[in-house]
């Protein structure tokens, strides 16, 4: 539960500290004076994106700090962990820590058990503390996603409706992967014929390493035969194939030098050195004539080299230029040709669509048989919460399609489910059923959301559950009913409402008051909004001045006379099918109207009760024995609940 919670610097709120119960919670004040304010904290330590303007005007920054007091049970310990997990938080003595700050840039930091994190990480961790309801949450009910959500969160099923959401995206994906490949069936089969065409070419070039240079030199010798022949010739011819060629004249020129060296010792280093020159020579030579005995080649082989060389060449300015970008290429074309053929292989895809469908409506059909088995209990919670609210003869259901075709869930379905649900009502003996979108009265939309709420807080998903002004388009002819009902919810959960009704006010566990006053000090000025717990007559005449009047005497007495007798059913026992109440004292879950015979509840408006303890309304008329207004006709009240 949250134990207190601490707000400084958010708009009118220079400073206020609520320590709240942890039953019924309610906060009143008049219009404008910033009730909205203490919402819009609760939603900050929810994680919510904090809207512009909330730093008080003057101030640096505002922070908002909640205690939140865990117990020992399972919920908790999973709370504890999830904090350790997020951002290595701590909780101590059972206590939890949790900051926001706003500086006045609209730059937001937090604090949870000690330690900074992400916002992300307090929204995760908000989802397990907090859950706030507000005015419009009676329209988004209206919405069939939202609808979905409700019987999900009713039944337990809310991961089988994400994992349906996962397989449906899958699904289609398949499915339009397999679209695309028959539409351009035509255009991918070209595409594979002309890479493959390519792979074909260059394979079939078989270009080893550095054969272009290679055939280039070679084709430069071809191309020259004759000359190289003539000149080789020639040289021989000097060297050593003449009767006066060098190399005889070196012979001769090396044998006079070593005699003479055998004489004088000092010119054996040039005899040995020519010696060198006359075996270089001879080498010379032989290279000479090997490259002649080369030139004796096949007349066809210069023809041979200039074809290849204009095969490499034309391959080269396709796919080059040079071997490197060949080479590159051809790695490409391989690699995109596997796979345009796995993309093209429409049996694959077909089969790959078919396996992710049969996921898809196996799981769509899990949970339509969930939904369809919850339907009418869910049904039955939510009338049974409306005849206590004073629509008696109100018939509820969640419709839905008993079974779907598995191919249509590609184009019908949603990531909510396989098939629409749809809350219905009918109102009225005789009228047919309606969907919730239809329902024109704000006040009887009001009084289902509130049924709904009251039936999905009984799940117990949260431990604080916050609902701003949901009673608003309530009439106080229903709030001691509207009360009772929250009471109940308080016996399982935290409960802060924002509520403009002295009747549901007067049930609460602690009230707090937001006022707005205006500080004069010479010529300035300044706004301050302040919250106050109230107690014994201060919650008197809160109530009295809720009601209209709170200066008239006569309404403060009826104001009093509320209070008492509240507290008087509180003090009696609970009934047979009460949920239970909490030790220091919670209103009892019995159905039917807010007091007995001993113990009647005065209306805020000043009627009084009859001798069976009972509330009369606006107009007179007296409510039955189960709680439930008659309607002008004078009809009872019965409800049954159908899907």
């Amino acid at each position: 539960m949250l134990h207190t919670l601490h707000v400084r610097n958010l708009a009118l709120i220079e400073s206020a500290e609520l320590v709240l119960d942890a039953g019924l919670n309610v906060i009143s004040g008049e219009t404008g004076g910033g009730k909205s304010l203490l919402i819009a904290a609760l939603k900050l330590l929810r994680g919510e994106k904090a809207p512009p303007g909330l730093v008080r005007s003057g101030a640096d920054e505002m922070q908002v700090d909640g205690e939140f007091r865990l117990d020992t049970g399972e919920r908790s310990r999973a709370v504890a962990a999830l904090v350790d997990e997020l951002c290595g938080g701590e909780v101590e003595d059972d206590l939890l820590l949790v900051t926001r700050l706003v500086d006045a840039h609209g730059r937001s930091r937090c604090r949870i058990g000690g330690r900074p994190a992400t916002i992300t990480a307090l929204r995760t961790l908000g989802e397990h503390l907090v859950e706030i309801h507000g005015q419009g949450d009676s329209r988004a009910l209206m919405r069939p996603e939202i609808q979905s959500e409700t019987l999900d969160a009713f039944a337990g099923t809310s991961q089988l409706r994400l994992q349906f959401a996962e397989q449906l995206a899958v699904a289609r994906r398949a499915n339009a992967a397999l679209q695309q490949a028959v539409a351009g069936a035509q255009q991918h089969r070209q595409r594979v014929e002309f890479l493959r065409f390519q792979q074909q070419q260059m394979q079939d070039l078989r270009l080893d390493d550095g054969e272009l240079a290679s055939l280039e030199q070679e084709h430069q010798v071809l191309s020259n035969l004759d000359a190289v022949r003539q000149g080789l010739q020639a040289a021989l011819r000097f060297l050593q194939d003449d009767e006066s060629c060098a190399a005889d004249l070196l012979g001769q020129a090396s044998r006079h030098l070593r005699s003479v060296s055998d004489v004088d010792r000092r010119l054996e280093g040039a005899a040995d050195d020519l010696a060198t020159v006359e075996d270089l020579v001879a080498n010379v030579c032989r290279n000479m004539q090997s490259g002649l005995a080369r030139l004796d080649l096949d007349p066809a082989r210069l023809a041979d080299v200039e074809a290849r060389l204009d095969a490499i060449q034309s391959a080269l300015k396709r796919f080059g230029p040079t071997e490197a970008d060949f080479r590159r290429k051809l790695a490409e074309v391989v690699q995109e040709l596997a796979k345009v053929e796995q993309q093209g292989d429409e049996e694959a895809l077909a089969h790959a669509q078919k396996l992710a469908l049969a996921a898809a409506a196996t799981t769509g059909r899990k949970l339509l048989r969930a939904r369809r088995k919850a339907a009418e209990p869910f049904a039955a919670r939510i009338v049974a919460e409306l005849q206590d609210l004073g629509m008696a003869h109100i018939v509820v259901r969640a419709a839905m399609a008993a079974e779907f075709v598995d191919e249509t869930i590609l184009t019908t379905a949603t990531e909510h489910g396989p098939v629409a649900v749809d809350i219905e009502v009918r109102i009225n003996p005789g009228e047919p059923f309606r969907s919730m979108r239809e329902t024109a009265s704000g006040g009887e939309l009001a009084r289902i959301v509130l049924a709904i709420k009251k039936t999905l807080a009984d799940q117990d998903r949260v431990p604080l559950l916050v609902l701003d002004e949901i009673d608003a388009e309530i009439g106080g002819r229903l709030g001691l009913q509207v009360g009772q009902k929250l009471g109940e919810v308080a016996t399982h959960h935290q409960v802060v409402i924002v509520t403009h009704l002295p009747q549901v006010a007067a049930f609460a566990d602690r009230h707090f008051l937001v006022r707005k006053e205006v500080d004069k000090k010479g010529k300035a000025e300044r706004t301050r909004s302040s919250v106050a717990e109230l107690a014994g007559a201060q919650i008197e005449r809160e109530l009295a001045a809720m009601a209209g009047d709170g200066g008239d005497a006569a309404t403060l007495e009826q104001a009093r006379s509320l209070v008492r007798k509240v507290r008087s059913a509180r003090r009696r026992p609970a009934c047979a099918d009460s949920k239970g109440a909490r030790a220091h004292g919670s209103v009892s879950a019995a159905r039917g109207s807010a007091a007995t015979a001993h113990g009647s509840v005065s209306a805020a408006d000043g009627s009084v009760p009859t001798a069976d303890g009972s509330v009369p309304t606006a107009d007179g008329s007296v409510p039955t024995a189960d709680g439930s207004v008659p309607t002008a006709d004078g009809s009872g009240a019965s409800a049954t609940a159908s899907s």
